[in-house]
């Protein structure tokens, strides 16, 4: 799944319906030199740089909040260039399985 995004000083998604970018609470972004750990591991062992997310968690916080998601990097891109925005990047999420939490 992808979504259209800006990074400023906080992670904003594209709202395509209130055609904004919108911050979306509970998610987050961090640049790794920002971290000590990450899921308990040192990011001072070995230059471990990969960040895990809970994508699954993430999709389904983005799918409550209105921001819509895309199959394909390629259908993300189409509808940025149908809204001509400028200045966005992706982010992908790796979906095992989409749950809508109540």
């Amino acid at each position: 799944m992808w979504a259209v995004i800006k990074v400023d000083k906080e992670l904003m998604f594209y709202n395509f319906q209130t055609e904004q970018y919108e911050a979306v609470s509970d998610l987050k972004f961090a640049h790794v030199n920002e971290l000590e750990s990450t899921n308990g591991i040192s990011m001072t062992i070995g230059g471990f740089t990969k960040i895990v997310l809970d994508h699954d968690t993430s999709v389904s916080t983005l799918l409550r909040a209105n921001i819509p998601l895309f199959l394909t990097k390629v259908g993300a891109r189409e509808a940025a260039k149908t809204a001509n925005l400028t200045g966005y990047t992706y982010i992908n999420f790796d979906v095992t399985k989409i749950q809508l939490l109540k």
